[in-house]
């Protein structure tokens, strides 16, 4: 569930680097507006997303508030925490990424074949890893802020914090 989360940020992302949008290729002021239109919606869709994805990742990692007190008290600092966060987050990006990619040429056909010529989707290849690491990144930075928050509870309200 998490990598198809970051697979729809990765998705978002790489279909507004990839809108085109010029005025002057059509005249009419109406598919001027769509167009425009369009490219607003795809910026709310992707602030929507990475919304989700983070509070997402917020509120599974404050799930594990139990299990963060249990790596303290076994003598686990809070770089050992990250770092477990960190491989999580690798773990499921990189398959999300993946899906992303995939999600966002399905996108880019499915907008050619509806709209034909009126909206031109094209999706970069440079931004593959800009995008991927985008998501990643604001998935990591929730779970680490979760994680912040768990680990300066004292020890024993985290123990006795119910999942």
């Amino acid at each position: 569930m998490n990598a198809l989360a970051i697979g729809l940020a990765v998705m978002m992302v790489l279909t507004i680097a990839g809108a085109s949008l010029d005025p002057a290729s059509h005249p009419n002021r109406f598919i001027i507006a769509v167009r425009a239109m369009v490219v607003g919606v795809a910026w709310a869709a992707t602030g929507a997303t990475f919304l989700f994805l983070a509070i997402n990742r917020f509120s599974q990692v404050r799930e594990r508030t139990r299990q963060f007190a249990i790596y303290r008290v076994l003598g686990g600092a809070f770089t050992f925490i990250l770092v477990l966060l960190l491989q999580e987050t690798i773990l499921i990006a990189l398959p999300g990424t993946i899906v992303g990619i995939i999600l966002a040429y399905l996108h880019e056909w499915l907008i050619s074949t509806v709209l034909g010529g009126l909206f031109v989707l094209r999706t970069p290849y440079s931004f593959w890893l800009p995008a991927g690491i985008i998501a990643a990144t604001v998935f990591f930075l929730a779970g680490a802020y979760s994680a912040w928050h768990a680990t300066r509870l004292e020890v024993l309200d985290a123990l006795a914090c119910e999942d």
